[in-house]
């Protein structure tokens, strides 16, 4: 209800009455008459009246004046928040793979795509503006960009091969990603952040299936077949001297995968070691070529370090043979189950 109006206008339509009379020929006493004036003069000025006041219905308000709201009451946070964080992995949706996405602590779950080809290999920009990965588009994969303020999705390479498994440079400059041409081996290439001259940085003679770039943007671990069926090794190149030939790291390690993430501080890798079926996670530092293990069966793989490399995201098959995501402390302590799903959550990447 609105208030009462304080103009000129609140007394119109009032009738008033006559100010004067025919005086009568007896005088009335003076304090008579200024008694009758000052109740007059009362009645002639308008008085607001007071109404209650009602709620304010948020949608007459001008856009840019604040609604207010309540403070809800605090909820206990928990500690996979503590360092927020957000991660994305590959879903497989009604038999499709799918980018899908959650909060550290298992809050927010979201699934990102919906189209009917499959998509993998899920990375976020080290500004957390986009999500680039691979989608296979008839008998090639290419790489797409995925705007997360809109959700709109951006070609990136056009049947330039095989290209999967992108990574961004720290500064978010540059891509890498691997590559197969017709039938020569899976090579590390680079490009701009938004598709820009994609070109060959490291081409091998046998198949490059993992790479990770270090945080200080001056070596790419990668890991390469060896001439033993199912074997790779992990190997260091200096992106800045590409002329020399990379760093071993590993020598007959058992079942090495392409599944690689530095630490924050450079100093290890997290692999993942053993026999097919039985596949667990280890750190393994660099200066001194040590492996620790860091779990113990369910067949893991994919592991990622949260920012501040507190915690570690990976998927497992240990939840009844269904691949889902778990966390861990880095030193394998205080595992938890991060998403329960029936169908297959897997290659999880930790955002900045």
């Amino acid at each position: 209800m609105p208030l009462p109006a304080l103009d000129g206008k609140y007394t119109q339509g009032r009738r008033r009455h006559k100010l004067f009379r025919r005086p009568r020929r007896r005088a009335l006493p003076l304090s008579v008459i200024v008694l009758g004036l000052l109740l007059l003069m009362a009645w002639l000025i308008p008085v607001p009246q007071v109404e209650p006041i009602l709620p304010i219905d948020p949608q007459t308000l001008p856009t840019n004046t604040p609604v207010p709201t309540s403070t809800p009451t605090p909820t206990p946070t928990s500690v996979y928040a503590q360092f927020g964080g957000r991660i994305v992995f590959t879903c497989t949706r009604n038999d499709i793979n799918q980018i899908c996405a959650v909060n550290a602590d298992g809050s927010d779950y979201t699934q990102l795509t919906d189209g009917l080809s499959h998509s993998y290999y899920p990375t976020f920009a080290p500004d957390m503006s986009a999500i680039v990965f691979a989608r296979n588009e008839g008998d090639y994969f290419d790489l797409f960009r995925y705007q997360i303020a809109d959700g709109q999705i951006q070609r990136l390479t056009t049947y330039i091969g095989n290209a999967f498994s992108p990574k961004f440079s720290p500064d978010g400059s540059q891509i890498i990603f691997l590559n197969r041409v017709r039938n020569t081996p899976i090579a590390i290439w680079v490009m701009g952040p938004f598709g820009e001259d994609p070109r060959p940085l490291y081409l091998a003679e046998r198949n490059i299936v993992g790479i990770a770039w270090s945080p200080d943007g001056r070596s790419i671990a990668f890991a390469m077949a060896t001439s033993q069926p199912n074997a790779h090794e992990i190997y260091l190149l200096d992106v800045h001297h590409l002329d020399r030939p990379p760093r071993r790291l590993t020598h007959a390690v058992e079942g090495a995968t392409g599944s690689l993430s530095w630490s924050p501080d450079g100093a290890s890798l997290l692999v993942c070691l053993g026999p097919a079926g039985d596949k667990n996670l280890f750190r393994f530092e660099i200066a001194t070529g040590n492996a620790y293990p860091l779990t113990f069966g369910g067949n893991n793989a994919s592991a990622a370090y949260s920012p501040d490399g507190q915690h570690i995201v990976f998927n497992s098959l240990r939840n009844g043979g269904q691949a889902d995501l778990f966390m861990i402390r880095a030193d394998g302590r205080s595992m938890r189950l991060l998403l329960d799903h029936p169908e297959p959550d897997w290659q999880p990447q930790w955002g900045p």
